[in-house]
């Protein structure tokens, strides 16, 4: 069924609206499963999936097979694309569940390097509902369940974005993907928004390891614990020892926040700078105890903090930070 609209191309065609008509991409039969006028058969009941009416099946031989019916208050060009993709999305996941398909594909974006991601569906999806109410009182066009728990949410558009006060709000992850897109394949999914959980390349995961193993060689050397969150932390050569060092950071640091969080790494320490000529709480290096003074850090083009802007003391900022770092001294070959 999804092949043959690809063929004909039924996005482009929809977008074309006759006056006195709505076209219909998709109709319910007497038994409410949803089909392709190219496999409809005349003589048949069919209706429209937003509004319920009657829908006539048009088979020709010059114009482009469809379902239509009477323009109506009750409906129009934008419900029929947007109830249609949401029961499309529906038949996606519970086709692949029952197995009669493979899992959905999510075309993402890794969001170190832009590359685009194919990921399927994860398993722990058992199922999906549509306009299913979430705990935060917002309606999710379609929610992708586990356990009875909405784990996240589908949201379509088709002329109207999700608007930023339930995007701020929603209690799930989520994509909004185009209306029109899940008309030509519903089982590939292409984010405009990608709210869902951080998907990188395996060539940056690759380059997150090497930072990882990097900076636990120098803290296993010295028996030094790195924090899990809050301190962000890189390395760099030590200006006096000439070895490589660990150097943390934390939200608020450039606006001289004092680090009260516990435990603070031993090597973040209250010194004199004789080169600011005052006290700050600045990194000194694991090796030698050399002052590792903060304009090189954070100022100068290859310090590990260079063009840098820690998060909020959240996990999620901790690990896009963390990777962000990482990303960093590749660019500048420190890794």
């Amino acid at each position: 069924m999804f092949k043959e609209l690809v063929a004909i191309g039924l996005p482009e065609f929809f977008k074309t609206q006759v006056i006195m008509e709505l076209k219909v991409p998709f109709a319910l039969d007497g038994s409410q499963q949803l089909l392709s006028p190219e496999i409809a058969e005349k003589g048949q009941e069919y209706f429209c999936p937003a509004c319920g009416d009657p829908v006539i099946l048009k088979k020709g031989d010059i114009k482009v097979v469809h379902f239509a019916h009477k323009l109506t208050d009750a409906c129009s060009q934008e419900t029929i694309i947007h109830k249609t993709a949401k029961l499309l999305v529906l038949s996606a996941v519970t086709e692949w569940k029952s197995g009669k398909r493979v899992a959905p594909l999510v075309k993402r974006q890794c969001r170190a390097c832009n590359t685009t991601i194919d990921q399927r569906l994860p398993d722990k999806v058992q199922c999906a509902i549509m306009e299913y109410r979430l705990s935060d009182g917002y309606v999710a066009d379609v929610a992708l369940m586990a356990n009875e728990q909405a784990l996240a949410a589908v949201e379509i558009r088709v002329t109207h974005a999700v608007d930023e006060i339930k995007a701020a709000a929603l209690s799930v992850p989520f994509i909004e993907v185009d209306g029109n897109d899940i008309l030509a394949d519903p089982n590939v999914w292409k984010p405009i928004v990608d709210n869902f959980r951080p998907f990188p390349c395996q060539n940056c995961e690759d380059i997150v390891n090497k930072f990882n193993s990097k900076v636990s060689e120098i803290a296993g050397a010295k028996k030094i614990r790195l924090p899990s969150s809050y301190y962000r932390y890189s390395f760099c050569r030590c200006w006096k020892c000439k070895k490589d060092t660990l150097v943390f950071t934390w939200p608020g640091k450039q606006k001289d926040v004092v680090p009260l969080t516990q435990p603070r790494p031993d090597n973040i320490q209250y010194q004199f700078s004789k080169t600011v000529h005052s006290k700050y709480w600045a990194n000194v290096c694991v090796h030698c105890g050399a002052l590792q003074g903060d304009f090189f850090l954070y100022n100068e083009p290859g310090g590990p903090f260079f063009g840098f802007n820690c998060g909020r003391d959240t996990s999620d900022d901790f690990d896009k930070d963390q990777r962000e770092l990482a990303h960093y001294l590749r660019f500048i070959n420190e890794i």
